[in-house]
């Protein structure tokens, strides 16, 4: 996953008003297995959600760069350094950017 993003200045406010629903967030990581690369504190394969949230920190495009990492399948890099592409989240109904989009400002949170 691309390093966190977080909305700076008049995006700060747009963050805070559209609050992440977490319990939705946490059953769309369920149902993609994010858990097997990521985790909120630790790195594993994936930087922590944390990680990335304080990487995108400052960012005006956090949340739309966020979006498309997690929706476009481009590359993630590994530990050992090598590249595949990133697995794409998928929804029910698909393709629901609400859902993906929930799941993004709820990484951002993590910092």
């Amino acid at each position: 996953m691309a390093a966190g993003l977080v909305l700076g200045g008049a995006g700060c406010a747009a963050s805070a008003a559209a609050a992440a629903d977490t319990e939705a967030a946490q059953a769309l990581l369920r149902a993609n297995n994010c858990t097997k690369c990521h985790s909120v504190a630790a790195d594993k394969d994936g930087p922590s959600f944390r990680r990335t949230a304080r990487g995108l920190a400052g960012r005006p495009n956090a949340e739309e760069a966020l979006l498309k990492h997690l929706t476009s399948g481009e590359p993630a890099t590994f530990p050992d350094g090598h590249e595949e592409p990133h697995k794409v989240v998928r929804t029910v109904p698909a393709n629901d950017l609400a859902q993906v989009r929930n799941l993004v400002r709820w990484i951002l949170e993590q910092k």
